[in-house]
Formats: C-alpha cells, structure tokens, sequence
C-alpha cells in the first residue's frame, strides 16, 4: 500500500472512532444508515483497489473529507459520538462491511489478480461512482 493510501486507511479508522460507531441512537443502528454503511464501503473497496493495482492510488484529501461527511451524516442521523465509536470498534459490524465490499466486488469481476482489480478500478473512476471519486489511475 503507498504512503498516501496507508494515511487514508488510517483515517479512515481515525474518523471511525471520532464518530463513536456503536449505533443504538434512536432505536435504530448505525448499520441502518445507507449513507454511512455505503458510504464506509466504497472507502473501502477505493482502499483495497489501490493496494492490489500499482495502476490506481487514493486520493488522500477527498478521502479525508468524505470520511469528515460521514461523520456528520452521522451526527445528523443523531448518532453520539460515543455510538460511532463502538459501531467502528466492533468488529462484526467491521467483517459485514467487508464482506459487502468484497461481494461488490466479486460481483464486478474481481478474480483476485491484479489486472481485475485495475479493470475495476478504471471502471469505477470512469463511472464516478463514490469509490471512483477517491481514487485516481496513475
């Protein structure tokens, strides 16, 4: 992973916990969020497209302030930060976002070469979908 991706993924947990995931506001869960769930996904599907292909890197400062406006989006929902932080911290909820990730993926062609992974991230960038907004083809 590049510099600049690693301080990504660092942030990304860094805004995680900021945001105290634990998700009981309101008798909803924070995993009920559309916006913030798919919002987390596509951080990390651009993250892990940009580790696996040398032909795509993360944009670093979009990255930060998109994670910024899941934090509000969030806050608007009426989520503490105390929630956001235990929905960040517990790690089934972290393995759900992976696997949902993962299956998006899969179900966009992604063998585990490098080249799907490059095929997916060209494809994403080019659609300027929210994971193609946070990455760039070098």
């Amino acid at each position: 992973m590049t510099h600049a991706g690693k301080m990504l993924a660092g942030a990304v947990v860094t805004v995680m916990l900021a945001l105290g995931f634990s998700g009981a506001a309101a008798a909803k869960s924070l995993a009920d969020s559309r916006a913030v769930t798919g919002g987390l996904i596509s951080v990390g599907i651009a993250l892990e497209v940009a580790e696996k292909c040398p032909e795509i890197s993360t944009r670093t400062i979009k990255g930060y302030s998109f994670l910024n406006s899941l934090k509000s989006q969030a806050r608007k929902e009426g989520f503490s930060d105390a929630e956001i932080e235990a929905y960040v911290d517990d790690k089934a909820e972290k393995e759900k976002l992976i696997a949902k990730a993962r299956a998006y993926m899969k179900s966009k062609g992604v063998d585990g070469s490098t080249a799907s992974y490059c095929k997916l991230g060209r494809e994403e960038i080019a659609a300027n979908t929210q994971a193609g907004a946070l990455m760039r083809a070098r």
